[in-house]
């Protein structure tokens, strides 16, 4: 095998290694934040409120249509339940501040509150988890794993 294509090949395995770990780990995550995110959905968790504290970060939209994320404190109806510093997911529309309270759900993620009337957060979550999980298996289909098992059992 000639050095020029030794070298491509070590460079495509490299490159099909990094999508099969960054790909495994972005999927299975994703997956994790899933459960909560379809049980917020379907209406499921506590209910409760949410004060806004910090805002996190916002989107590329202008307003109105611009989203912005925070972290804040969840406290069930009864009060039994308080999570500090948890980021409430979907965002809110420009213009919230600090202080601002709304009614929330928590679900048992370990990051997230959603908001009581989130049904669509789930879908963005089911996204990544499919896009990382799809760069998992193109890097598992170009080391074709299987091909070595059949090498190494040939050998002993």
């Amino acid at each position: 095998m000639p050095a020029k294509r030794a070298k491509h090949l070590i460079g495509l395995r490299v490159i099909a290694v990094f999508w099969v770990v960054i790909g495994g780990v972005m999927g299975v995550g994703s997956l994790v934040m899933l459960v909560p995110a379809v049980r917020a959905a379907h209406g499921e968790g506590r209910s409760g409120t949410f004060t806004l504290v910090e805002p996190m970060s916002c989107d590329r939209w202008e307003p109105p249509r611009q989203r912005c994320g925070w972290f804040g404190d969840f406290t069930s109806d009864d009060g039994k339940d308080v999570r500090t510093d948890m980021e409430l997911a979907g965002g809110l529309p420009d213009g919230a501040k600090a202080g601002d309270v709304i009614t929330a759900r928590d679900t048992g993620s370990a990051t997230e509150i959603y908001q009581l009337t989130d049904d669509s957060t789930w879908k963005q979550t089911a996204g990544f988890a499919a896009l990382g999980l799809g760069a998992c298996l193109i890097g598992l289909l170009v080391l074709q794993p299987w091909s070595w098992l059949r090498r190494w059992q040939g050998r002993e």
